[in-house]
């Protein structure tokens, strides 16, 4: 079944128009030219190196330097990078610094947003033909991306409002919990 006849007409809010931005300044156009590695090294004011801490930015003047846990596996990995990757374009300052929990849970919503619109884009999402079983569709969207099927679950639940594992489909129509 193709989505673009099941996923419903959505805006695009100014964190997918930034993903979608930076994916037509690299020319990708299919999943599997979404190199994030590439892409954050075209940023010539940020570097990135796989180390055995925790993933995290660091923040000096008007550079990054990106840390990412070299003990995830190569998905984890690829998610991890578009995440702080994205904490460098949208914010400004050291976490470390605020002490209020709303706001980092803000900024890392914000985030974690972005990289599932750069890593999983809509447009792309939509050109897919996918048995519809909730299951199978997300292990072949999962691996269609090169994302987990944790990350391909939160990406898709941002299309559809609902966890997807609440969703049924009847006669190819989707039934389920929908947000208005």
């Amino acid at each position: 079944m193709q989505l673009v006849n099941l996923i419903p007409d959505q805006h695009v809010n100014f964190l997918e128009d930034k993903a979608n931005e930076i994916l037509k300044n690299h020319s990708i156009s299919k999943p599997w030219e979404i190199d994030i590695e590439k892409i954050v090294q075209s940023y010539k004011n940020i570097k990135f190196f796989y180390m055995n801490y925790d993933s995290k930015t660091i923040l000096k003047r008007n550079r990054a330097i990106i840390l990412i846990d070299n003990k995830l596996s190569y998905k984890e990995k690829r998610e991890q990078l578009a995440e702080e990757f994205s904490h460098v374009l949208l914010h400004l300052g050291n976490q470390i610094n605020y002490c209020n929990s709303l706001y980092l849970d803000k900024q890392e919503n914000q985030a974690k947003r972005m990289s599932a619109y750069l890593l999983c884009p809509l447009s792309m999402i939509k050109e897919l033909s996918v048995d519809m079983d909730a299951y199978t569709m997300i292990d072949e969207m999962a691996e269609m991306f090169d994302v987990t099927n944790e990350f391909m679950k939160y990406r898709l639940s941002l299309i559809f409002g609902v966890d997807i594992n609440y969703m049924a489909k009847i006669d190819n129509e989707l039934y389920g919990y929908f947000s208005i």
